[in-house]
């Protein structure tokens, strides 16, 4: 029963997701689809295989190989960014500690003159 189940999951899931890709997605693809149909053919492949039934899982596992390259590339970032930043200089241990002692000012009146405040 749990088997029959999984395997009528895995064709509504890909009925439905195909309905949802035709509604809404542009010329066939939207975000991750074809990874969603290769996750989804991989699978039924390898339940038919468990099964027995080696030429449907070939057929299935051939559908899958032609969403995946149907798939868009995960683009890497370039290493030419990295390197047109500077060099970092290396780390600095400072010892912000004062040594010369610094005496409290004294009370005293200073020299100054005040402003006359008009």
């Amino acid at each position: 029963m749990n088997a029959a189940f999984s395997y009528g999951r895995l064709l509504v899931d890909i009925v439905s997701m195909k309905i949802f890709v035709r509604l809404f997605g542009h010329d066939d693809e939207l975000l991750d689809s074809h990874l969603f149909f290769f996750d989804r053919y991989s699978a039924l492949a390898d339940y038919h295989r468990h099964r027995g039934r080696v030429a449907k899982a070939d057929r299935f596992a051939v559908i899958a190989e032609a969403y995946i390259r149907a798939a868009p590339d995960d683009d890497e970032p370039t290493e030419g960014a990295a390197m047109a930043m500077p060099v970092p200089r290396p780390l600095t241990h400072v010892n912000a500690v004062g040594t010369a002692r610094v005496n409290k000012p004294s009370r005293e009146r200073s020299h100054l003159v005040p402003s006359p405040t008009g």
